[in-house]
């Protein structure tokens, strides 16, 4: 005889499920991350997860969404358009080194530029401000969110460390980034 259906735990939410999964990936990384761990974490049956997201995949998706949704509060401010673009590159930067098992893993798929996101519609913002043509503008700004998303993916696995040199900290890090930025700026400047 099959068991009844139980009722559905009131306490899990799609973003009870989330918060839970983003923990698991900070700590452990993206392969850590199972539906049987994450169940464990929340302490339920994990087939009570299947009515909220649909399978890893989904959950994710659904993680690079919620780091994403954190970039609603860029603001890049005042000042001349390479200043900006400098300060949303560094944006884009603390929103990535915050979650870097999670951007170890985004940066791995084919949609990590989010076309309808705050960042991006700040970067097309600043690269018309920069003279741009219209047409150049999206374009331009793919090449350039696929660059520094490079950059960041070298300086989370720590490969910019080695090239840029120095020790354990973020020193170095921030020099190379920098370093990168703006030699980026300068070939936006040489485009306009």
């Amino acid at each position: 005889m099959a068991e009844p259906a139980r009722p559905r735990d009131a306490r899990l939410t799609r973003d009870t499920i989330l918060a839970a999964a983003l923990r698991i990936v900070d700590a452990d990384g993206v392969e850590a991350l199972s539906m049987r761990k994450l169940a464990a974490d929340l302490g339920v049956n994990p087939m009570s997860l299947y009515h909220h997201v649909a399978n890893k995949a989904a959950l994710l998706d659904g993680l690079i969404e919620l780091v994403a949704d954190g970039a609603r509060q860029v603001h890049v401010g005042p000042g001349t358009w390479q200043e900006q673009l400098h300060r949303l590159a560094y944006e884009f930067r603390t929103l990535s080194l915050a979650h870097r098992n999670l951007i170890r893993y985004a940066f791995t798929t084919d949609d990590f530029i989010q076309r309808d996101g705050p960042m991006w519609h700040a970067l097309c913002t600043i690269l018309r401000s920069a003279g741009l043509d219209a047409d150049e503008v999206p374009r331009v700004g793919a090449v350039l969110a696929a660059m520094v998303g490079g950059l960041l993916f070298t300086e989370v696995n720590g490969t910019m460390r080695r090239l840029v040199g120095g020790g354990s900290g973020g020193e170095s890090d921030d020099t190379g980034f920098s370093l990168a930025v703006w030699l980026l700026i300068d070939g936006v400047a040489a485009r306009r």
